[in-house]
């Protein structure tokens, strides 16, 4: 039944209604500068009419609901967007770092103290016997070798930095995991009796932005809620919730399963982990894409790797190839640098030995005179027991898989005469299985008491067998004794020529004048050689000159950085497009909520008008009835 007091409930529904829509747009106002706040608009409603003759009597307004702008759509591509960008970025900002330790248009770094050292090997090579330019190539030599150091140092640097910060990364994921199931909890509370918990959504939205940028994630939230009739934007998610990582539950609901970053036994870096509620644990590393930590998966175990495994390429085939040339300087002991059992098959060790090459054993007696020359040719099955004895054997009998001499006989001389062959002067040894020692070669007492002298030579340069330079009979360069791969972080000069530069010998034969081996060492620069990976050295990863080789490395680091650069510029121009959009849908606009705190004060004040009118009649009622 209708009643004056009706319109008092409409003015009050109005009054109320209008405040709420007020505070609603004061509330947007004050988060107009909050990137993470979507703006908020309040649906008002009539009140279920009174049902009258002659028609329903209307019974004022209602805020049905107060719901947030937001385009589920358009959030999903902003996450997208932003995880490419900052993959992009961090890729970018880390090649440009590795890049700066690469000079070489500044006229520092490796390339130019190798040819710094290659000009002193031309300086040394006109005078082998002048102690002045021993000592400079010895300096040279230990800035080439420095120079190596350092550029690998500094890099292996920026990837155990990308470790220590997946580390970091991993604990931030697990914090905002954490944090958006305890936000979940609250939603799930707030939302149980119909209302919408804008803040709060904000809030979590925040957390997966955040997350996004972290790592690519993939979100469900169940199905989600267009409303024309509000805004032609308004697309919300509903309740479910589900977040994955590399394909593993991350955030189900209410429920956080964390990941781990550990490092595995024997692994110098992490690894990341998924482990489920029984403690069963999935490595995860090798199914996580986009974001930061997608950026240091790649850049740690992909394009720093490969630059680290370039440079470990590049100077351990200078440390072979420059060791096998270096041992032709005559001598009267060498000793090898790594380890050996004599039973291990050449072809079958990691170290680049051609078993189809051969070398020269060559005696010189004091006067640097060939005193007693004898050629080996390596078979397939041949071990480094059988190259010991085809060094100390005087007939067929004594050895096996090594050919000497071509076939021709162990009369290394040729004259028939016995005590003047290789044999007579040399003694060679190699450890066993139980105890692994260096290949080394030696001369007999009575020959170093005549002064004679020995030198291992390659038997056509074009195809060596590297045997020499390979076991490091004869060393210029020392590398890591351990066999380790690590050659570019640890390549130094012998460490006898660095004590005492003067007996670097340029010389084949000892004598005054000769050089052969400074002359040899000099051509190398434009020779082509074989690069091959420390860690299997039987795999050839290039053949080029060492400069050619070195400049394909510099311009691969080059070119990943350049990439990198167009794949960012190509994912910030997206990001911005993308944010503009999302902003347009989402974000406070002031001028339109002034225009509606304009025309929500007006409503407050008519309804307060009416409210006021109602007031009026009721005192004209009781004064009719006085």
């Amino acid at each position: 039944m209708a009643s004056i007091f009706n319109g008092l409930h409409i003015g009050y529904s109005g009054l109320k209604t209008s405040q709420i829509a007020i505070d609603t747009t004061g509330h947007n106002i004050a988060n107009a500068e909050n990137p993470d706040y979507t703006r908020q608009r309040v649906v008002i409603s009539p009140n279920p009419p009174l049902n009258t003759v002659p028609g329903d009597l209307g019974l004022g307004a209602k805020i049905s609901e107060i719901v947030r702008i937001h385009d589920e759509f358009v959030y999903k591509r902003l996450k997208g967007a932003s995880n490419d960008n900052e993959y992009n970025r961090f890729r970018m900002d880390t090649m440009d770092e590795i890049s700066s330790y690469f000079p070489e248009i500044d006229k520092n770094g490796i390339y130019n103290a190798m040819q710094d050292y290659f000009d002193a090997w031309n300086d040394f090579s006109k005078n082998t016997d002048d102690s002045a330019l021993k000592i400079n190539l010895a300096q040279s030599a230990r800035t080439f070798t420095a120079t190596i150091r350092d550029t690998y140092d500094q890099i292996r640097g920026v990837q155990s930095s990308l470790d220590e910060q997946l580390r970091t990364s991993v604990d931030e994921i697990n914090r905002l995991g954490r944090q958006i199931a305890e936000l979940n909890v609250r939603i799930n509370t707030d939302e149980s009796a119909g209302n919408h918990a804008n803040d709060l959504r904000d809030q979590r939205d925040k957390l997966e932005l955040a997350l996004s940028k972290l790592v690519d994630i993939a979100v469900s939230k169940g199905n989600l809620r267009p409303d024309m009739t509000v805004d032609p934007n308004l697309v919300e998610s509903g309740s479910a919730y589900h977040l994955s990582i590399g394909g593993s539950s991350f955030v189900d609901g209410t429920t956080f399963h964390p990941i781990l970053f550990e490092n595995p036994e024997g692994e110098r870096y992490g690894r990341i982990y998924y482990q489920r509620q029984d403690h069963v644990k999935f490595d995860i590393t090798d199914f996580i894409r986009g974001g930061q930590v997608g950026a240091m998966l790649s850049l740690r175990d992909g394009d720093i790797d490969k630059t680290l495994e370039s440079l470990d390429s590049f100077a351990n085939t200078l440390v072979i190839q420059t060791n096998n040339l270096y041992a032709a300087h005559a001598t009267d002991n060498m000793r090898g640098d790594i380890p050996l059992d004599g039973s291990q098959v050449i072809s079958r060790s990691d170290l680049p030995i051609d078993t189809g090459g051969s070398f020269y054993v060559k005696v010189y007696d004091i006067d640097g005179n060939v005193v007693a020359k004898r050629k080996l040719t390596l078979a397939d099955d041949a071990t480094f027991r059988d190259v010991a004895d085809a060094i100390e054997a005087n007939a067929a009998a004594d050895v096996s898989h090594v050919v000497v001499n071509d076939g021709n006989g162990f009369d290394d001389n040729g004259d028939n005469v016995d005590g003047n062959d290789v044999n007579d002067y040399l003694k060679a040894t190699v450890g066993d299985t139980a105890n692994p020692s260096p290949f080394a070669i030696s001369l007999t007492q009575e020959a170093r008491d005549r002064g004679y002298t020995f030198a291992i030579e390659e038997a056509d340069p074009q195809n060596p067998s590297l045997f020499a330079g390979a076991v490091g009979l004869q060393r210029f360069f020392d590398r890591p004794a351990d066999g380790s791969p690590d050659v570019a972080r640890r390549i130094t000069l012998n460490r006898s020529l660095d004590d005492n530069p003067t007996r670097i010998g340029g010389n084949a034969a000892p004598i005054a004048g000769d050089n052969g081996v400074a002359n040899a060492m000099l051509q190398l620069q434009y020779e082509k050689v074989d690069f091959y990976a420390p860690a299997n050295s039987k795999s050839v990863h290039s053949t080029d000159t060492l400069s050619g080789f070195f400049r394909m490395s510099v311009t691969a680091v080059a070119d990943t950085t350049a990439a990198a650069h167009a794949s960012y510029d190509t994912s910030e121009a997206l990001l911005t497009a993308v944010v503009n959009e999302f902003d347009s849908i989402s974000k406070v606009d002031i001028d339109e909520e002034l225009t509606n705190l304009m025309k929500y004060q007006t409503g407050y004040s008519a309804s307060a008008k009416v409210i006021t009118t109602i007031d009026q009649m009721i005192q004209t009622l009781l004064g009719m009835k006085q």
